[in-house]
């Protein structure tokens, strides 16, 4: 398998895997365990631009990072160039070594007003936006997908026009705005628009495991893994070489990390959304299931989990 170190801008990472960003799930209990589980980078969830303008003190706690976090990259969305620029000034993105740039969210909250992969359709905007931020002298990666819906041929001319502006880095999802999450993938794209770039490229979608690896290798110089470390945080030492990881520890790990940043309330929301990717394809899990809904602390979810998961 082709894993190597992968240089974005002035920045050198220890390997080409990468942490995708996941609204409501990459905190910085997740990040964490991924980056001990081998992650080359990690990547904070969706923020937006505007929102950190505001100073908004629940997007603000969104920026925490842990030290397992040896390269910081906090992802931003956005439709505005000036959004991007007034937060540089505000320095709260001072600690970050990599500014990536979401293109590629086909929500509809966020596509309606502009955002995220609406920008597919306004490449001046999208160009605009990443020279907004390297003017910081920091690298800067961008998140796009296939197209906007079928039949569009934008992917190749559309990260030209990024790398251009002045990215570091540009990630493809191979499916479209209207194939959302669902759909076949097609990775030939991706193959196109890093044959085209003299920037490295990164893949996402659909890495659960060695094979599924293996298949997508030949596209491109980097690889983002999203669901698949969800379900299994150790992907990313396993596509290195290391042994399967067994789920308990990982997951009383997880919890330990949440309990550290977090408050109970959170902690136990948040752990209970990861149970549905833990627990994906164990069997007699519909005990364990019930109970963990009606836990209210994370003392008592730590219970359960010793209590039903420790052959995991």
């Amino acid at each position: 398998m082709s894993i190597k170190q992968l240089k974005i801008g002035n920045i050198t990472l220890k390997n080409n895997l990468i942490a995708a960003p996941l609204a409501g799930y990459t905190d910085v209990a997740f990040r964490r365990l991924c980056a001990e589980c081998g992650a080359g980078l990690t990547v904070t969830e969706m923020i937006s631009a505007k929102g950190l303008c505001y100073k908004n003190r629940q997007t603000l706690e969104m920026l925490r990072t842990s030290e397992s976090e040896v390269v910081t990259c906090v992802q931003l969305f956005g439709s505005d160039p000036a959004d991007f620029d007034k937060v540089l000034s505000l320095g709260v993105l001072d600690k970050f070594d990599i500014f990536d740039v979401n293109m590629g969210c086909p929500v509809n909250k966020v596509v309606k007003n502009g955002e995220g992969s609406a920008l597919l359709n306004s490449p001046a905007k999208a160009a605009a936006i990443v020279a907004t931020l390297a003017r910081s002298g920091k690298p800067v990666t961008v998140k796009i997908r296939s197209g906007f819906y079928e039949g569009q041929d934008i992917a190749v001319p559309f990260a030209k026009a990024l790398e251009d502006a002045g990215a570091a880095l540009v990630t493809v999802h191979a499916r479209t705005t209207a194939q959302k999450y669902g759909g076949l993938a097609d990775y030939e794209i991706v193959g196109k628009v890093r044959d085209a770039l003299e920037i490295p490229v990164a893949l996402s979608g659909d890495i659960t495991d060695e094979a599924s690896f293996e298949e997508r290798e030949p596209y491109a110089d980097a690889f983002m893994i999203g669901r698949g470390a969800l379900a299994n945080p150790s992907i990313f030492s396993l596509l290195q070489g290391g042994e399967p990881q067994k789920k308990y520890p990982l997951i009383k790990k997880h919890l330990e990390y949440l309990n550290e940043y977090f408050d109970s309330r959170y902690a136990v929301s948040t752990v209970r959304k990861f149970f549905a990717y833990y627990l994906k394809g164990e069997r007699g899990m519909k005990t364990f299931k019930n109970e963990i809904n009606s836990a209210d602390t994370l003392e008592k979810v730590n219970c359960l989990v010793d209590e039903y998961l420790r052959d995991i």
